[in-house]
């Protein structure tokens, strides 16, 4: 006895109850109309066809395909799961389909972390980039926070474009280039005489540095990096590269910034380069990112066009 349209089961029926296999035979029995068609359809015999249809009709508590006359036809019902059943069927398929990003069409928002003189390297070719392959992106710079894996991981931030300390193991990194802790001075600076110059020499001059604690809320938390001119602390010490560099250009300061950053503004102030011996000066720049998203389209299509936009020969 079948029940009236409206009443309900005693049981609710959830999807672990449901033979999932039967899902394309059903719709196969519905667009065929014919359990010969549908078997070939779905590559069953014709007695596997007749039994599935038999439990179908178990499930559903509803004959589904009927003879009349010399052709099977659908129940009412069967004809209303028909256009149900190719939505589903429609939106599986579709889920199963290979994941696509075209930054071109796409609308998304980007959080980037990095020191200013990274955003300067890369700002000037990304911003073309941008305009041109993807209107829809947006990218957000904002500083390296020292907790930089917790911020990754809530995805408060997408990548992060830095030094590489060895301080977040646990992070995804990729080498981008070498760079190199520099003395930045004016172009008629005294040291500029000299065949040598260490950094005891530098203490000779009122000095600029950037300080890595600035990205903290602690006011006494600080990176140390093993770098002895970024480790260093100056009397004034600003959280951006470029400050100590444009101040230095101007006044006979002494700013320890990375060589990337002098190179890039010597070609338009009066800035020049003190190689630093008897120290380590050496830092690796490169990206991280957190293993959740290491496999996200956009996320690749993120570290690719940062990895693109960087100017030579810092690549």
């Amino acid at each position: 006895m079948y029940p009236f349209a409206g009443s309900t089961s005693e049981e609710d029926v959830s999807l672990r109850s449901i033979n999932l296999n039967l899902i394309p035979i059903l719709q196969a029995l519905l667009t065929e109309e014919s359990v010969a068609k549908a078997a070939d359809q779905v590559g069953l015999s014709q007695p596997a066809m007749s039994g599935a249809l038999a439990r179908l009709r178990v499930h559903f508590d509803d004959p589904i395909l009927v003879r009349v006359g010399r052709s099977m036809r659908l129940t009412p019902r069967a004809q209303r799961m028909r256009r149900q059943l190719d939505q589903i069927c429609a939106q599986v398929e579709l889920l199963f389909q290979p994941e696509t990003f075209d930054p071109a069409t796409a609308e998304h928002s980007f959080v980037v972390a990095a020191p200013d003189y990274i955003v300067f390297l890369l700002s000037g070719v990304l911003l073309g980039r941008l305009r041109k392959e993807a209107p829809g992106i947006r990218i957000k710079f904002v500083d390296v926070p020292n907790d930089l894996p917790e911020w990754l991981e809530d995805t408060k931030i997408d990548l992060a474009v830095c030094a590489n300390f060895a301080i977040w193991p646990e992070l995804k990194y990729e080498h981008l280039f070498a760079d190199r802790i520099v003395a930045a001075v004016s172009r008629h600076h005294a040291l500029l005489g000299r065949a040598r110059v260490t950094s005891t020499d530098l203490l000779e001059f009122p000095g600029l540095n950037s300080d890595s604690s600035v990205a903290s809320t602690a006011r006494d938390m600080k990176h140390i990096t093993g770098i002895p001119s970024l480790d260093w602390g100056s009397q004034i010490s600003s959280g951006q590269f470029m400050n100590s560099a444009l101040l230095a250009a101007s006044s006979p300061a002494v700013a320890r910034v990375p060589a990337s950053l002098v190179g890039r503004l010597a070609n338009w102030l009066p800035l020049a380069t003190i190689e630093l011996s008897g120290e380590e000066t050496e830092i690796d720049t490169g990206m991280f990112w957190a293993p959740i998203q290491h496999e996200a389209l956009e996320h690749k299509w993120l570290r690719a066009i940062v990895t693109e936009c960087l100017p030579s020969p810092f690549v």
